[in-house]
């Protein structure tokens, strides 16, 4: 149950969303005249001659804002043609949808980078490349600009997929230099032209550099170093690469490796042949139950308070947790719930078998590309496998039935004002009446191909 969102709360709620659209409308009009200011002349009469250099003085701003301001006003404001008649604005679906207050100035930045960018490519038919600006700016209705971001740099690895990966013979390469300095320290620069190896190393960063609690006054930078160096020192160690290297003969460190890893030849299930995510090759766990890095908790409950969703929890350790939190944790942490009855005998031992298996979490890694929450960013190792349907309430553990989620808006969802439902295989997000007054689903994870293939668009012919 949420907590209550009274009429104040939804007055202040829907006066600041106002305020927000009203905020973005207004750029739209400071666009409309600049390109006033463009197109009289006046910075001719003025003597700054260049509007841009006009802008900035006005504005007392850098010349690089000057000249986007320019730049927008030039694309989204409709132009008179050489014969006096009006023209429609280069980008009439960004231009439209700013003007009315539900895109900000971010997201047209993202969506005219991808236009120049669509702009230069050969052979792309001029409908596919209007389709294309269509298909941001609905999306910019609902995305966050780093959202927006993602789907664009889809968009264009779909329309333009020399850009998005170039040869990697066209003079990239892969490079580390090292320049080590009088006073003992090291300037390290390194540039890795294959994608994948850079999505390895920057994943591993990523797992290694988060803070280490709230009181962390490392900046991002320092906490990657620290992780380099961390890496560095456990290669130095007894069973590191660079140790194993050193011994002669032996670079694998002459260890019983093949006693620790599972058998490539062994015989699979009879089921595993027509999996269409095989389960991973590695043994069972049999004396360490719970996944690496995550706490096998049991949390003691009264069943009817679960149901109910009021009441609380105890741990093991005797911590008292409220209910709502408890149904979080049962999600996606190896969490086992011990259900107690009225005279709180446990009615039931919560199984593990609830937990999202290895193939579920990658079928879910691949249809939501992380958390499924339009506009979110978090890829999928930062995010939980949420129930639709709650386990406790006789969801099950299904894909169908399972969305990603981070942890902020995995919090969001059991605070319930939100509320997700699957459609047709992908999840839909429907927001509180003070986001969104008509409350309309917004689609959410990864996003299908929206723009149809060149060859799928009507001939000119």
């Amino acid at each position: 149950m949420s907590e209550r969102v009274g009429a104040v709360e939804r007055e202040l709620l829907e006066r600041t969303r106002t305020r927000l659209a009203a905020r973005n409308a207004e750029h739209y009009r400071l666009l409309v005249e600049v390109a006033e200011l463009d197109r009289q002349g006046i910075a001719d009469r003025t003597g700054d001659r260049l509007v841009e250099r006009l802008v900035q003085d006005l504005a007392r701003c850098d010349r690089a804002e000057a000249v986007r301001l320019v730049d927008e006003a030039r694309d989204l404001v409709p132009r008179p043609a050489l014969s006096g008649e009006p023209l429609p604005p280069r980008l009439p679906h960004t231009a439209e949808a700013l003007s009315a207050g539900t895109i900000s100035e971010a997201h047209v930045t993202v969506i005219r980078r991808v236009m120049r960018r669509l702009a230069a490519v050969e052979h792309l038919e001029g409908e596919v490349v209007a389709e294309a600006e269509h298909v941001l700016a609905e999306q910019a209705r609902e995305l966050s600009p780093g959202g927006l971001g993602k789907a664009a740099d889809r968009l264009l690895a779909r329309l333009d997929p020399d850009g998005a990966a170039p040869d990697p013979g066209a003079g990239r390469s892969d490079g580390v230099q090292l320049l080590r300095r009088r006073d003992g320290t090291l300037d390290l620069r390194a540039v890795i032209a294959d994608a994948a190896a850079a999505a390895m190393i920057d994943e591993g960063f990523d797992v290694m550099s988060t803070p280490a609690g709230p009181d962390d006054p490392r900046d991002l930078p320092a906490r990657r170093a620290d992780a380099l160096k961390e890496l560095f020192a456990a290669a130095h160690g007894p069973d590191g690469l660079i140790t194993d290297t050193r011994r002669d003969g032996t670079p694998d460190g002459g260890g019983d490796a093949d006693s620790r890893e599972p058998d490539a030849n062994a015989p699979e299930p009879d089921d595993a042949q027509g999996a269409l995510i095989p389960a991973p090759r590695r043994p069972e766990r049999t004396s360490a139950p719970a996944a690496a890095g995550r706490a096998l908790l049991t949390i003691t409950i009264d069943h009817r308070w679960l149901r109910r969703a009021g009441g609380y929890g105890t741990l093991t350790n005797e911590a008292l947790v409220d209910v709502h939190t408890v149904r979080r944790w049962a999600c996606d942490a190896e969490v086992i719930p011990v259900v107690l009855g009225s005279r709180s005998e446990p009615l039931d031992v919560g199984r593990r078998s609830r937990a999202v298996t290895d193939a579920i979490r990658r079928a879910l890694n691949v249809r939501d590309g992380g958390c499924a929450f339009p506009g979110c960013t978090r890829r999928p190792r930062r995010c939980h496998a949420h129930h639709v349907h709650h386990w406790v309430d006789g969801g099950v553990t299904a894909l169908d039935n399972l969305v990603l989620l981070c942890s902020h808006h995995h919090r969001l969802l059991h605070h319930g004002h939100w509320r997700v439902e699957m459609i047709h295989g992908r999840p839909w997000f429907t927001p509180p009446a003070w986001i969104d007054l008509d409350r309309r689903p917004r689609i959410g994870g990864r996003p299908p191909p929206s723009v149809p293939d060149q060859a799928q668009m009507p001939s000119r012919s």
